[in-house]
C-alpha cells in the first residue's frame, strides 16, 4: 500500500499541486500536523509532566524531612494523596466518557470508509482539522489516567513507607513484587500503556533482586547474574510476544515506544549472554566467571531470536527502529567473536582490520536499513 507521504510526493513530481496549495496538502495528507494537533500534544505532554513532578515532589518531600515528620504524618500524607490521585481518576474518566461519546460515533462511521487517498480535488477543498466542535475544553482518555499512574506510583511509596517505619524484615524484591501484585487491578482498568509498562518494570526490577541476592528457586544455573539474566529475557521477550499480540485486539496498546522498549530490554540481555559465552571461550576473567558454566546455550537461542526479530519486524508488524537493534546485536556479537580470536594472533593488524571492520558493518547496516525502509514506502 502507497503511504501518503508517497501519494503526495507524487501528485508533486507531476506538477498536480499549486505551489500555494502545498501547506494544505501536507495537512490533509498528515504529512505534518495542524495546529490542533499540536495543542493536543501539548495538552498531554504538559499533563504528563505536571504528573510527574507532582509524584516525584511528593517523593522527595517525604526523604527529605523524613526525621521532621511523624510516622502518621508521612502514612496520612501518602494515603490522602492515593485517595485523590484516584478520586482525580474517576471523575476526569467520566468527563472523558462523555466527551468522547459524540467522536466516538464519528470514528465509527469513518471506519466504515476505504483507506482515504490524497487527490488534487481533496486538496482544491480547505484542509479538514481535529478543531473541537465546542469552545470547551474536553478531557482526553489519555489526560484521565494519568491520575491513575500516580495512584499506582504513590501507592509503593506507601508500601516502602510501611516496611520502613515498621521494619517488618522484608527482603527488597518483595516490595516491588507486592507492588505490581497489588496494583495489577488498576492497572487492568486503566488501560494505559505506561501503566502496564510500570507493572512490567516492578517485575523486572524484583526478578533481578530475587536472583542477585538469593539466586532463587528458578535458578537454572549456579551463578546469580546468568539465573537473572535468563528470566529476565524469558520474562520481557513474553512480554514483547504478548504486547505485539494484543495491540492488534486493543487500541490503547498501539503505542510502538513500550514493545521497543521490551525489545531492547530483552535484546541486551540474549546479546550480554552470546557476548559473555564466546569470552569465557578464551578470556581468562570470564574463564572462571560463572558465563563458563552456560556452555553454547547462548549462541544456540541467539540465532533463533535473530530470526524471530527479523521474520516479525520484516513482514509482520513493520518496525526499522526493531531491525536496527536487530543488527546492532549482530555487529556488537560479530565484533567481539572476531575481537577474541584475531586481536591477539595478529597484533597491530587485527586491530586495523577489526576497525576496518566496524566501519563496514555500520555501513552495510545502515545502507541495508534504508533499502528496506524504501522498499517498505514505495
Amino acid at each position: 500500500m502507497i503511504s501518503n507521504r508517497q501519494q503526495l510526493i507524487g501528485l508533486l513530481e507531476q506538477n498536480a499541486i499549486d505551489k500555494d496549495k502545498i501547506k494544505d496538502a501536507l495537512i490533509i495528507s498528515k504529512v505534518q500536523p495542524d495546529k490542533y494537533q499540536w495543542v493536543n500534544f501539548f495538552n498531554l505532554l504538559l499533563a504528563w509532566l505536571g504528573g510527574l513532578a507532582i509524584t516525584c515532589s511528593v517523593l522527595f518531600f517525604i526523604a527529605y524531612n523524613w526525621h521532621e515528620m511523624g510516622k502518621f504524618a508521612k502514612f496520612a500524607l501518602v494515603e490522602i494523596l492515593v485517595v485523590l490521585a484516584v478520586g482525580a481518576y474517576y471523575q476526569l474518566n467520566k468527563l472523558a466518557h462523555k466527551a468522547s461519546k459524540p467522536s466516538n460515533q464519528t470514528l465509527t462511521n469513518h471506519s466504515a470508509k476505504p483507506t482515504p487517498t490524497i487527490s488534487t480535488q481533496s486538496i482544491s477543498t480547505k484542509p479538514t482539522s481535529t478543531k473541537p466542535t465546542s469552545t470547551k475544553y474536553m478531557v482526553s482518555e489519555s489526560v484521565a489516567k494519568i491520575p491513575l499512574f500516580m495512584a499506582a506510583v504513590f501507592f509503593g511509596v506507601l508500601l516502602a513507607l510501611f516496611g520502613q517505619t515498621y521494619q517488618t524484615g522484608a527482603d527488597p524484591w518483595q516490595l516491588f513484587f507486592n507492588w505490581a501484585l497489588l496494583i495489577l487491578p488498576w492497572v487492568v482498568i486503566g488501560r494505559l500503556s505506561a501503566l502496564w509498562m510500570l507493572w512490567i518494570v516492578l517485575i523486572n526490577v524484583s526478578i533481578l533482586l530475587y536472583h542477585l541476592q538469593f539466586g532463587g528457586t528458578f535458578a537454572w544455573f549456579v551463578n546469580q547474574e546468568l539465573n537473572a539474566l535468563w528470566n529476565l529475557f524469558l520474562f520481557n521477550i513474553l512480554s514483547l510476544a504478548c504486547w505485539e499480540l494484543f495491540s492488534k485486539k486493543y487500541h490503547w496498546l498501539n503505542a510502538r515506544w513500550a514493545p521497543r522498549v521490551l525489545a531492547v530490554v530483552s535484546g541486551t540481555c540474549i546479546t550480554w549472554l552470546t557476548v559473555g559465552c564466546i569470552l569465557s571461550l578464551s578470556d581468562d576473567f570470564y574463564i572462571s566467571s560463572g558465563f563458563n558454566e552456560i556452555g553454547l546455550f547462548p549462541i544456540i537461542v541467539w540465532p533463533v531470536w535473530l530470526l524471530a526479530m527479523y521474520v516479525i519486524y520484516r513482514h509482520f508488524q513493520q518496525d526499522l527502529f526493531m531491525l536496527a537493534g536487530t543488527l546492532l546485536s549482530v555487529n556488537v556479537v560479530v565484533i567481539t567473536y572476531v575481537s577474541t580470536n584475531w586481536l591477539e594472533a595478529l597484533e597491530e593488524l587485527g586491530l586495523l582490520l577489526i576497525s576496518n571492520m566496524m566501519i563496514a558493518m555500520a555501513a552495510g547496516s545502515a545502507i541495508w536499513l534504508r533499502k528496506i525502509n524504501k522498499e517498505w514506502q514505495s
